[in-house]
């Protein structure tokens, strides 16, 4: 486990059991993006393009965030995120929102393109194409290689990659170091477990036999293991023979 601040950008790790990368440390948080789309859905059930009244953005706030609190994840460490909700063509009647789970802008997308997994999927950007009534419907997508387009908000086959903005102290899990943590854990409760069955046996003996038994227990798994090794190396040279 390290804190999220200790992280380099561009950096995964698990918090809330999703896998995030580390964009930057931004005052008291730290933004972040889901490394792989968590599902795919649409932007909002009523085909409007506008975040603030978006059916996905109740979900993710909603939810998902319920979900990741269930996996672990503490309710508190998630910060508000204020979104620019400039339209592609520049227009901002849609102002600003603020949530704890948000989606990326174009903005963003072209700021941390270098250190955005890349994933195969259309991807749902919050960014509307224009504010302009005619076509409230179309929504900015965003696609592996960083080339951006736009769809309508009611197509559910696009990928949702959540953005968020965790306080930089929590703590996080490191995929690959943490589980070397583990078998080192899970090491030590068996060597405990084994030194209990131990002394359980000896218990059921007189204590002035421990001192041999052990002597004789301890000679026995050399001669066992010295064993093994010839056995291994006849075999070795049979197939060589052979």
């Amino acid at each position: 486990m390290k804190k999220l601040a200790e992280l380099k950008p561009g950096d995964r790790f698990m918090y809330g059991g999703v896998e995030w990368v580390k964009f930057e440390d931004i005052g008291a948080g730290t933004l972040c993006l889901a490394a792989e789309p968590v599902f795919l859905r649409a932007f909002d059930e009523e085909n409007c393009n506008d975040w603030r009244k978006s059916s996905l953005r109740r979900e993710l706030n909603g939810a998902f965030l319920d979900a990741l609190v269930a996996e672990g994840a503490d309710r508190a460490a998630f910060l508000d995120w204020e979104s620019d909700l400039t339209a592609d063509d520049g227009m901002t009647d849609y102002g600003t929102a603020t949530d704890k789970i948000a989606l990326r802008s174009d903005a963003l997308c072209r700021k941390y393109r270098e250190i955005t997994p890349p994933v195969d999927e259309w991807c749902w950007n919050l960014t509307p194409w224009t504010c302009d009534a005619s076509r409230s419907c179309s929504v900015r997508l965003v696609y592996s290689s960083g080339a951006m387009n736009w769809g309508n908000a009611y197509r559910g086959i696009r990928g949702v990659r959540p953005l968020c903005y965790p306080k930089s102290v929590i703590l996080v899990s490191i995929p690959g170091e943490d589980d070397e943590e583990e078998q080192a854990a899970r090491r030590e409760e068996m060597k405990l477990d084994a030194v209990d069955a131990l002394m359980s046996t000896l218990n059921d003996y007189p204590p002035y036999l421990w001192g041999d038994a052990l002597g004789a227990a301890v000679a026995a798994l050399f001669q066992s293991k010295q064993d093994a090794e010839e056995i291994a190396q006849e075999e070795k040279d049979k197939a060589a023979e052979g």
